[in-house]
């Protein structure tokens, strides 16, 4: 009888310590799964652009970026760039560990040929959400501003000429500049973009493309430009205060 009650006992307790380990939570996956965590696999890419909004993320130091994650270096990158302005990037979508967090970012970047992207190590930057997009109309001669995907702004532009053409593509605000002559050819403000000429790669700078105001309102609507984009002074000035460092242009026949 007592060996009857030692074999009960024993597996009694055998019971209760399987249920404690029951107790304890099921594999983490399926614990995540049932508290409503998401769980990521290894490598996988979430893409992050959308019309109403996009994130961006400032150098913290210079930083290199890649063909793809940790290999083929492409191109140096400073944390402040020749004018003073902080390198701020434009982020398209992100690479992450199995805790959903962000290894890798894939970014868009400011160098010829346009349309660039690479990957960067998620640690050199910190990130930020954009809520603004410029959207540039070629054959109207307008320029669009939105906030949260609304329109908010909207205005004539005076576009490249046959010549020297504004390039097309999605491309991003590099620099803000107050400039010290307001009744200069640029007008008061200026915003340096990510795009380049095709044509004038000669130029100082490669060849850059800007949004600015001007000295010539007349040249509004009008094909004349050397490939920038040229606002009426009260939109530019309405722009620039709205749109910060990686704000997405897009430019569209």
């Amino acid at each position: 009888m007592s060996d009857v009650r030692l074999l009960l006992s024993a597996t009694l307790a055998t019971v209760a310590v399987a249920s404690g380990i029951a107790a304890a939570g099921p594999p983490r996956a399926a614990a995540a799964a049932n508290e409503g965590v998401r769980v990521c696999k290894a490598g996988e890419v979430r893409w992050l652009e959308r019309w109403d909004r996009s994130h961006a993320g400032k150098l913290r130091a210079p930083a290199t970026i890649y063909r793809r994650p940790g290999a083929v270096p492409f191109l140096r990158l400073p944390a402040v760039d020749a004018y003073g302005f902080s390198t701020a990037l434009p982020i398209v979508a992100e690479r992450l560990d199995r805790q959903c967090r962000p290894t890798w970012f894939r970014v868009r970047v400011s160098t010829y040929p346009n349309g660039a992207l690479g990957w960067i190590r998620a640690g050199t930057m910190a990130t930020s959400r954009i809520r603004t997009r410029i959207v540039v109309d070629i054959s109207s001669h307008k320029l669009f501003l939105y906030k949260r995907g609304r329109l908010v702004l909207s205005t004539p532009v005076a576009v490249g000429k046959s010549s020297t053409p504004t390039p097309r593509g999605k491309f991003y605000i590099t620099q803000r500049f107050v400039l010290t002559n307001p009744n200069g050819p640029y007008g008061a403000r200026a915003l340096g973009i990510s795009a380049f000429s095709d044509v004038l790669r000669s130029w100082r700078d490669g060849g850059p493309v800007g949004i600015h105001g001007t000295n010539e309102p007349f040249s509004i609507g009008r094909p004349v430009s050397h490939g920038c984009i040229r606002l009426p002074e009260h939109a530019m000035l309405n722009v620039f205060r709205q749109v910060p460092l990686a704000t997405p242009v897009i430019i569209r026949n």
